[in-house]
């Protein structure tokens, strides 16, 4: 049966493994195999980037949906208050 490890257990063993400190020390502390510790490692390296926010740039079709919505709830108030007007003016 194979364990699930947390990301923030992968994050720390993988910041633990970059910043130096010896593979074998990290295995032991965490009771983990080597192959995972230079796994994680790797990803870090490779996708760090992605854990800063890279991913998290708003898309194009993301953006015009919202502003979709938005066009649309201006249109409802709009609406709403040209309604509003007509009955305080009487």
């Amino acid at each position: 049966m194979r364990k699930k490890h947390s990301p923030a257990l992968k994050f720390k063993v993988a910041f633990e493994a970059l910043s130096g400190k010896s593979i074998v020390e990290i295995c032991q502390k965490y009771e983990i195999a080597q192959s995972l510790v230079h796994k994680w490692k790797d990803h870090l390296k490779h996708n760090g980037l992605k854990v800063f926010g890279d991913e998290k740039i708003a898309k194009p079709m993301d953006w015009e949906r919202e502003q979709a919505k938005l066009y649309q709830r201006i249109g409802e108030l709009s609406t709403e208050l040209d309604f509003l007007k007509k009955i305080v003016e009487g």
